[in-house]
């Protein structure tokens, strides 16, 4: 048995780490910038595998690569200590199954924090060559936020109504590797705290029914006024064929901290589905985001 002088200062090191991540500074929230669901945060890692409705969030090509026509309920919070920095609800259907072209809808309406109003995405998504999907959506906010998220000091509100557009590819290069790319708000808005362009990448190693491993990289270029990067990896394992259960790392330079994530799901015969994912900051315990999704597919058999 180690000595009692051992197990008191690796008990004291802890505490200090404890107390560390508690006292130190918030991250930055993610507002409707950072909106994803839950099988994304999660994971931490997305660009590079078949999506369905998150697809709308972190690669438009790839809620293509799988047949199947998609409704679904979303809910997150964004918590910053006793503070909700943003609370949203959504809902978004993607329909791969009536054409040879995905069509997809969203819509997202933040209910509480800084930002109000309503963000409002459409898009479309197909084959290109076997196996290589490219996809492009146009993404239409009209929103409220204080003035001081631009103009530090300042008060009052500012109303912000604009069009911008995401692209991406998906290339399902054989049966367990695939590699995804994605840009959001590349048609520059001026608004960069609502639509921030980013670019990214991801690479998926494993099988949808099994186990799957996931490494993204993404850039937000002018969130910041400098060019900022997230590296994320994520692992999920399918049980049973109805459960998976998901878990991630995020190192995030854009709202300066590191994230562990989780996220678990359950799957009907019925097609109705449940996803609940999490993500943890590392450097202040009360930094952290839940999202909930409700779900009705049906898959092309």
């Amino acid at each position: 048995m180690p000595p009692r002088s051992l197990l008191l200062a690796l008990a004291a090191v802890a505490s200090l780490a404890a107390s560390s991540a508690s006292a130190g500074e918030l991250p930055g929230a993610g507002g409707i910038a950072d909106m994803t669901g839950p099988r994304t945060l999660g994971l931490a890692a997305a660009t590079g595998i078949a999506s369905g409705n998150d697809g709308l969030f972190v690669n438009p090509a790839a809620v293509a690569a799988r047949k199947r026509y998609s409704v679904e309920a979303l809910f997150l919070v964004d918590r910053r200590g006793a503070t909700t920095a943003g609370q949203y609800t959504g809902a978004s259907i993607v329909d791969a199954l009536s054409a040879p072209v995905t069509a997809s809808l969203a819509w997202v309406r933040p209910t509480d924090g800084a930002q109000r109003g309503n963000l409002f995405i459409g898009g479309l998504a197909g084959p290109l060559a076997e196996r290589f999907y490219f996809g492009a959506q146009v993404r239409y906010l009209a929103l409220d936020q204080p003035l001081s998220l631009t103009q530090p000091g300042a008060t009052g509100t500012e109303k912000v109504s604009t069009v911008t557009a995401d692209a991406g590819i998906f290339w399902e290069v054989s049966d367990g590797i695939s590699i995804g790319f994605s840009g959001f708000n590349l048609v520059p808005t001026g608004h960069k705290t609502i639509a921030p362009r980013n670019v990214g990448g991801g690479l998926a190693i494993g099988s949808d029914t099994g186990v799957k491993l996931m490494v993204d990289w993404r850039a937000d270029l002018d969130r910041l006024d400098r060019t900022t990067n997230r590296y994320g990896a994520g692992l999920e394992v399918m049980l049973g064929g109805l459960a998976p259960v998901r878990c991630g790392y995020l190192k995030d330079e854009t709202l300066r901290t590191s994230w562990w994530t989780a996220g678990a799901g359950l799957v009907a015969s019925t097609g109705v589905a449940l996803d609940v994912g999490y993500k943890q900051s590392l450097t202040n315990a009360e930094a952290r985001v839940i999202a909930v999704s409700l779900k009705l597919q049906f898959l092309e058999l």
